[in-house]
């Protein structure tokens, strides 16, 4: 059989020890002192993160200045001084070196034009037949500075001794 279970819930309990309660008001203390700090440090740094956000916006904000819609007159300025600048950042010694310094000598330079805007010199020439054109367009091709250079027409004159060979070429120039 089992033993019978006695329970007395009447009984008075032993006090606590005075030790354990001190300990217990300490902990508490500790515990009210520690949130308020942790309350204190969480504003700190909402403030903070405030103050850091109002500085983005305001960097931001004189980043992107608004500028006033540009009159006609401003318009027309702006588009003649880029095309200015165009003209004058054209690497004309570079250019004039690549299409006048071709080794063999049977190529006569006649003219070159240019267009900026497109980065494109187009050079008419006249060669001694149609062997020293292609010889002479494959140079071309072959330049550091020049691009695309493509044979654009091309005419034979009979009425002219040797039947020397008049052709234009147009090439764009690499940015640098």
């Amino acid at each position: 059989m089992i033993p019978r279970l006695d329970l007395d819930f009447s009984r008075r309990r032993a006090p606590a020890a005075m030790g354990g309660v001190i300990l217990l008001c300490a902990a508490a203390v500790l515990l009210l002192a520690s949130g308020a700090r942790l309350w204190h440090a969480y504003a700190e740094n909402d403030r903070v993160q405030a103050q850091l956000e109002a500085v983005r916006q305001q960097t931001m904000a004189n980043r992107h200045v608004v500028r006033a819609p540009l009159t006609p007159a401003a318009r027309l300025a702006e588009k003649q001084s880029q095309s200015v600048l165009r003209e004058l950042t054209v690497p004309w010694q570079d250019l004039f070196s690549i299409v006048e310094d071709y080794p063999d000598h049977d190529v006569a330079l006649i003219g070159i034009d240019q267009n900026p805007a497109q980065s494109q010199i187009r050079i008419t020439a006249e060669a001694k037949n149609f062997d020293a054109m292609i010889a002479y367009l494959k140079y071309l091709q072959t330049s550091v500075l020049l691009r695309e250079a493509v044979l654009n027409d091309h005419l034979i004159e009979t009425n002219v001794p040797g039947k020397p060979v008049r052709f234009q070429i147009t090439a764009v120039w690499r940015k640098s």
